[in-house]
């Protein structure tokens, strides 16, 4: 496999008000501070939408981050910017939201879920379901939306947040990702309090309580060296949730780098994207729509179709390049550009080559004239 790897630039200036962020040719991003009502207060949280540029009204993907204790005000929107921009080529308006007190949010964030001896679990979630309850309405009242189909998608705090917003009597959600999802007590940050089991116990009631008479479609993720939530554990809390009537399809993944709990990462992407396609596809919802590129696959030697298809695995904005007269794809991806996309694939490959190269594709699509480039690899 060869590719050039992105780092992901993330901005952190003030946004006073909605303005328009990257635009390509197939999805556009707009940063704006989202007016929401929680309880009997007024907040402004943080969003970067990321929507199709074609078409009218699209169905809402409303996706949270997780915990930043150490650093709040370090953590912006685009943080997930990879995600959204993945869901909005599905066909999704993508907002990625993050918690009062987080980023250029207002307010502050709430941080109290009691303690080892009395855990406070419920009022932990439910509270920042509220916050999540309330940024769905907001984005419900855009005129581009299709307010009737909403997913979820959670990271960390962000995926138990979710699961407590499926279980709300309204079923706001059609269905519902959690990736990593879970409360821990700690006294030091990042590092769980040992011996907590009521706290744990707490925990598992409250996913019991969100998967009662539940029938909302849930997709679970967690890692074999999650830190905080390990095999055992997670088995544990997607059982508490079925034993209520939850559904829910987990999927437990191997060893994630160092840190199982950073699968929000890009480098993450190759081991969740097909389970969320197929995910999506089960339930009817929009997916990824790679069959376009399956012509230029099908001429590639075992090597490079190798590297196609974990091309496929990986987040918009992407590109694939091939050299004119040598084997070899050299792909980029992650970017926030497809224009970005475009000048890394094409460098990295006449790097690598000496050659004048050729983009063959970008994203799921093929550019005309690949099939003289593939023909000059045969």
């Amino acid at each position: 496999m060869r590719l050039s790897r992105l780092v992901l630039l993330l901005s952190f200036g003030l946004v006073l008000f909605a303005r328009p962020g990257f635009a390509d040719t197939e999805v556009r991003e707009e940063k704006l501070l989202l007016s929401v009502r929680v309880g009997s207060h007024d907040e402004k949280l943080e969003t970067l939408v990321v929507r199709p540029v074609v078409g009218n009204k699209f169905p809402i993907a409303l996706i949270v981050n997780g915990s930043a204790a150490a650093s709040p005000s370090a953590m912006h929107p685009e943080w997930l910017a990879h995600m959204a921009h993945d869901f909005a080529h599905r066909g999704w308006l993508a907002a990625s939201v993050v918690w009062p007190g987080y980023g250029n949010s207002s307010g502050k964030f709430m941080n109290r879920a009691g303690t080892c001896s009395a855990p406070k679990v419920a009022m932990f979630l439910d509270a920042h379901g509220n916050e999540l309850a309330a940024a769905l309405r907001a984005l419900q009242k855009r005129p581009d939306v299709d307010p009737s189909v909403v997913l979820g998608v959670g990271v960390s705090i962000g995926g138990a947040s979710i699961l407590d917003l499926s279980a709300r009597p309204d079923r706001p959600l059609t269905a519902a990702i959690n990736i990593s999802g879970g409360v821990y007590h700690y006294d030091r940050v990042g590092v769980p309090t040992p011996g907590c089991a009521l706290f744990e116990a707490d925990l598992m009631r409250n996913m019991a309580r969100f998967g009662k008479d539940n029938p909302t479609p849930t997709l679970w993720f967690y890692a074999a060296n999650d830190p905080y939530f390990g095999p055992g554990l997670a088995r544990r809390m997607v059982a508490a949730y079925r034993s209520r009537g939850g559904q829910a399809d987990f999927i437990a993944l191997p060893p994630f780098g160092t840190d199982g709990h950073t699968l929000f990462k890009q480098k993450a992407s190759p081991l969740m994207t097909p389970g969320i396609d197929a995910f999506l596809r089960r339930n009817r919802l929009p997916a990824m729509d790679d069959a376009a590129l399956m012509p230029i696959l099908s001429r590639l030697g075992p090597a490079d179709r190798a590297s196609a298809e974990l091309y496929l695995k990986n987040d918009a904005e992407k590109a694939m390049a091939m050299p004119e007269k040598a084997r070899g794809i050299y792909w980029h991806y992650g970017a926030r550009s497809l224009d970005e996309a475009r000048k890394q694939a094409l460098a990295a490959c006449q790097k690598a080559t000496r050659q004048k190269c050729h983009l063959v594709a970008e994203n799921t699509h093929p550019i005309d004239g690949w099939q003289r480039v593939v023909a000059g690899q045969e």
